[in-house]
């Protein structure tokens, strides 16, 4: 309310003075056309009128002028808004002016020839009438000018006696409320035209003055993320090293108790043993959860990529746990529909790993009934396809409060009590993470036929072909690091947009504002994309983006993503470029990031909403 109070204060001011300088301006000119018009009728007077009134008169009318115009001569040359002081004394003197018109009849003998009183009479309406538009920012000088010039020349009139007189004076006094009329309807323009400008300055200084905010806490951001991510890469590394030292005691735990039950224990002895031996193998596991997590956050996780198939991956599922199912006397089955013989590139052990999470939280969670595992694969084109892993049981189900917090790491405090005396939830956040980074998601739903859960993870993957570039048991390796995003766009506010949106995204950004700085950007650094506003300095972004691709270098071949005003959809993507409806939306730029870099899934893994 303060600043909005603030910046009325400030147009209000910007119009006042504008209206004064426009007055300091229009004295300029007013003063000729007075001088001129007087020495004019004092030829024609030479003759008729008395001597001394007429230097007088004359006198008055020039004086009157020049005085006028040093009174706003300073403002003038200085370019300044005139001050109340001038502003008062070029009101007298514009008084005085309009008195020396008003008392130009007066002059006439009765005698004096009709030419020369029409010609008095057309100088002061025209005088008049000059004035008005001038002065018309500042009624009190219109007033004070008008006022006695029309008011004496009909008093003059007046004095004849006459109904033809009379008649006259009525219309005079009806020129003067009509100039009166127009003249506030032209100031009313006039301040409003004034008013729009300072207005539109303002707006323009806050919007200048929020991108610069934007830029600065676009800065702040992303020395901050800089800086949390540095802290969480070194919290993971002493993690990780942490979770190395432990495995070493606990591989001695494990190696000492199948001794101990190969060495002819007494059944309470072996059962005390296999209950060590259940723990160690339970805190082997978890550890190796955690050093996973910690070298995720770390970047330093790797893929092995092979080809895969949904039945393979079935019959697998199968082996691992019917055994496990059967001592629980539990029903396990393990269901295969879609594409499943078609071959898609992944990892094998890491999406086993993601099953093997789902499947034991079932068999566990599942006190009767069973537990029905389904893998289904689907063919999006040539190149793509998406592998879908449900895992369906009979348990008790997941209480509607904990759900949203399920995939949260160590979010033991949001968790139901029963999910609580379980576990930490380390696992499930696993299974979220390993998904992200094999672009895909996880989900969960309640069962649709009585009580139980649906777990799920879908991955989008590569189909696997003869030419394909990865060669089986080749690493990928995903690296934690910022992609790197050239920015061109010519706006301030529009750039500080993208310039946090961008951040936002783990990326590191660079901005232009021209087509040429945007290809001489491209010669002398990698860029992972190429992010086009709306307006460039110098060229077209459409021009501009033909511009990139025609460069003599593998800079041609990076991704384009260009804003367009015109889209009816929010995502259009093409094989040149990528297009995205503006004004943009964090999410729908993320969306046309994705689809820009999804050839390179390492890129696509790196990119996602750190703020």
């Amino acid at each position: 309310m303060g600043s909005e109070t603030k910046t009325e204060e400030t147009v209000e001011l910007e119009t006042r003075e504008a209206k004064r300088q426009l007055v300091a301006r229009s004295a300029v000119r007013a003063v000729p056309f007075n001088i001129i018009n007087a020495v004019l009728l004092s030829i024609l007077f030479i003759g008729i009128v008395d001597p001394v009134a007429h230097i007088g008169w004359f006198v008055l009318i020039c004086g009157g002028a020049f005085l006028r115009l040093g009174s706003m001569w300073r403002a003038r040359r200085a370019d300044r808004v005139p001050t109340t002081q001038e502003l008062t004394a070029y009101m007298i003197m514009s008084a005085c002016v309009g008195t020396g018109w008003g008392l130009t009849p007066f002059l006439l003998p009765a005698d004096a020839p009709g030419i020369i009183t029409q010609a008095v009479s057309l100088v002061i309406a025209g005088m008049a009438a000059g004035a008005c538009m001038t002065s018309a920012s500042e009624r009190s000088v219109v007033l004070a000018y008008t006022a006695p010039a029309l008011g004496l020349w009909a008093l003059s009139i007046g004095l004849n006696g006459s109904w033809q007189a009379a008649l006259v004076v009525v219309l005079l006094i009806g020129f003067f409320l009509a100039m009166n009329a127009l003249t506030t309807t032209y100031a009313g323009s006039l301040n409003d035209a004034v008013r729009a400008n300072s207005e539109l300055r303002e707006t323009r200084k806050e919007t200048e003055s929020q991108a610069a905010a934007m830029a600065r806490l676009a800065e702040q951001n992303d020395g901050a993320a800089r800086r949390a991510e540095e802290q969480a890469r070194a919290n993971a590394a002493v993690l990780a090293n942490m979770s190395h030292e432990l495995r070493t005691p606990l591989n001695g735990m494990l190696g000492m108790t199948q001794l101990l039950q190969e060495s002819g224990l007494s059944p309470d002895q072996t059962r005390l043993a296999l209950r060590a031996k259940e723990s160690a193998e339970t805190l082997t596991s978890l550890l190796s959860d955690v050093l996973d997590v910690a070298r995720i956050e770390a970047g330093r996780f790797d893929l092995e990529l092979g080809d895969v198939t949904a039945q393979s991956l079935a019959e697998a599922t199968e082996r691992a746990y019917q055994n496990e199912a059967r001592e629980r006397q539990l029903a396990f089955e393990v269901q295969v529909c879609g594409d499943a013989d078609r071959a898609l590139r992944a990892d094998e052990s890491r999406i086993k790993q993601l099953t093997r999470v789902l499947v034991s939280n079932a068999l566990r969670f599942t006190p009767a009934g069973g537990v029905t595992v389904t893998y289904s694969s689907r063919s999006f084109d040539e190149d793509r396809a998406s592998l879908r892993v449900e895992v369906r049981d009979t348990g008790t189900g997941v209480p509607e409060s904990t759900r949203a917090h399920l995939f949260d790491a160590m979010a033991s405090q949001r968790m139901d009590s029963n999910i609580r005396e379980a576990g930490t939830g380390l696992g499930l956040h696993l299974v979220k993470r390993l998904a992200q980074l094999m672009d895909g998601e996880v989900g969960y739903e309640p069962s649709d036929v009585g009580e139980g859960s649906i777990f799920w993870f879908e991955l989008r993957l590569k189909a696997s072909q003869k030419c394909d570039k990865y060669a089986d048991g080749e690493q990928m390796t995903l690296d934690a690091r910022r992609l790197r995003i050239l920015v061109v766009e010519e706006n301030a506010a529009r750039h500080s947009v993208l310039l946090g949106y961008l951040n936002s995204f783990n990326c590191e950004v660079t901005g232009v504002s021209a087509g040429h700085e945007m290809l001489e950007a491209l010669n002398t650094a990698a860029y992972d994309a190429v992010v086009m506003g709306l307006s460039l300095t110098d060229v077209e972004p459409d021009v501009a983006s033909g511009d990139v691709r025609s460069l003599p270098s593998t800079a041609a071949m990076t991704p384009i993503v260009r804003l367009d005003p015109t889209l009816d959809e929010a995502l259009s993507p093409g094989s040149m470029e990528t297009l995205v409806r503006a004004p943009v939306t964090a999410e729908s730029l993320l969306t046309a990031l994705r689809s820009a870099l999804e050839s390179d899934p390492a890129a696509v893994s790196n990119l996602r909403r750190i703020a």
